[in-house]
């Protein structure tokens, strides 16, 4: 009976095979930042001056979660931490499983290279979260601890079934344990809202994910450069090592977009090019200077956490994190050349009592000028102020004296890119919804 059964299950997945994924195949998936009413974390009660004032607190403890991975020169004991610091701005909404496929919210993230999923029966903080149930899918593997892809994971171990367990606890009170799985996971393009279907695709599948201090959706993305990432596993073998993504502004209700891969055609658009670097599982630039040409130029001090570059791009920050010493010559300088009246706030540097239009107008963007002949990129005054309070808009530039991280708020509606091949960063001024 039991050899029956197992005939007829591998005859049913086989039925249930996906075609082949041309290699040239790109993945067009919304993002939803965490904000948004489609997000599973959208909070009602909260104003647009509550979400961006929790925003300045995620941004700094974002920041400091990275200080400490970077200090430790290794991202392998911290490394499931990142949730316990309730961040992670823009989700993705993906199925997992076959013949029936379940659908999952995940946080995405570019530093980050494990992809992990809360499973039916995990002892898990967030009781709201969507689970994916491996019992209700014939395409679900469990890793032996003598397989590579254990062998590679540098948490991976051997639990008394001979699984490949991981386990991790923090100085918060966290923990997280799990299986080293692999399932098959499917992407619905935005434009067309097809599905495509990865097989065996490597996770982590929780079952305890204990932590009482902050919400998630229960599942995790990482797009980072390494094993086992979503895009290490990705490319080559089914997309160009390339992705990019758009981020729309959420109060205009702009969609925002992330490509996985890379196909021919050309987008237009002004174009800053900049060498990519990668450490500890993070994209790293080198920031040069930043001015308002014909005004003021300011030069980032010598002083870097990091060894390659100077400033991570980086997807999962809102706001962008300088050294206190160049913020500080920044403030003097804008102070000195906006002619408005500044507010004092206690979470911000630079803010301004705006009352007009035409006062608004008065804001200035700004130039960051990166590494490389095509280097200079112009953040836009939309995405240099935003407003904090009622009649007030805020820089969203705080200081640092860890690491240095260009956040997303600066990012919004232009296209990033990264060439995981020619290792450089990309920015094309071109707007979401021109896509």
């Amino acid at each position: 009976m039991t050899g029956i059964s197992t005939f007829f299950r591998l005859l049913l997945l086989t039925s249930f095979m996906p075609g082949l994924v041309p290699q040239d195949t790109v993945f067009n998936v919304e993002l939803v930042h965490r904000d948004s009413p489609k997000s599973p974390l959208y909070n009602s009660s909260m104003t647009p001056f509550d979400r961006m004032q929790a925003a300045v607190v995620r941004s700094v403890n974002r920041a400091s979660y990275l200080d400490k991975r970077i200090d430790m020169k290794t991202s392998d004991d911290i490394e499931l931490g990142l949730k316990s610091y309730d961040d992670g701005e823009f989700l993705m909404r993906f199925t997992m499983g076959t013949p029936d496929l379940q659908y999952v919210w995940g946080i995405v993230d570019t530093g980050s290279d494990l992809n992990w999923v809360n499973c039916v029966g995990c002892q898990c903080f967030n009781k709201t979260a969507t689970l994916f149930d491996p019992n209700a899918s014939l395409s679900y593997k469990k890793l032996s601890c003598s397989s590579d892809e254990c062998r590679s994971f540098s948490l991976g171990r051997c639990n008394d079934d001979q699984m490949c367990q991981y386990h991790a606890a923090y100085g918060d009170g966290s923990n997280i344990d799990g299986i080293f799985s692999s399932e098959t996971f499917s992407f619905i393009s935005l434009d067309t809202k097809q599905f495509t279907f990865i097989p065996n695709m490597v996770f982590g599948c929780n079952f305890r994910s204990l932590n009482t201090k902050t919400n998630d959706p229960g599942s995790f993305i990482g797009l980072g450069p390494n094993s086992p990432s979503l895009m290490y596993q990705l490319a080559p073998k089914y997309i160009s090592k390339y992705f990019s993504y758009c981020l729309g502004i959420l109060d205009e209700g702009v969609t925002s977009r992330l490509f996985l891969g890379r196909n021919n055609q050309t987008v237009i658009g002004k174009m800053t090019v900049t060498p990519l670097m990668t450490q500890d599982d993070f994209y790293v630039v080198q920031l040069n200077a930043i001015s308002i040409p014909d005004e003021f130029d300011i030069f980032p001090t010598g002083r870097s956490k990091l060894s390659a570059g100077n400033i991570i791009f980086d997807s999962g920050t809102v706001m962008t994190m300088l050294d206190t010493q160049v913020v500080e010559q920044l403030v003097r300088k804008l102070t000195d050349y906006i002619s408005l009246p500044t507010v004092k706030t206690s979470q911000l540097n630079l803010c301004f009592n705006v009352l007009s239009t035409e006062q608004e107008e008065l804001l200035p963007g700004l130039w960051f000028s990166f590494a490389g002949t095509l280097g200079n990129f112009r953040v836009s005054p939309e995405n240099l102020f935003r407003w904090y309070s009622r009649q007030v808009k805020c820089m969203v530039i705080v200081g640092t004296n860890g690491v240095q991280i260009f956040g997303n708020v600066m990012q919004q509606d232009v296209l990033i890119g990264h060439d995981l091949n020619k290792m450089e960063l990309t920015i094309i001024e071109k707007k979401c919804t021109e896509l």
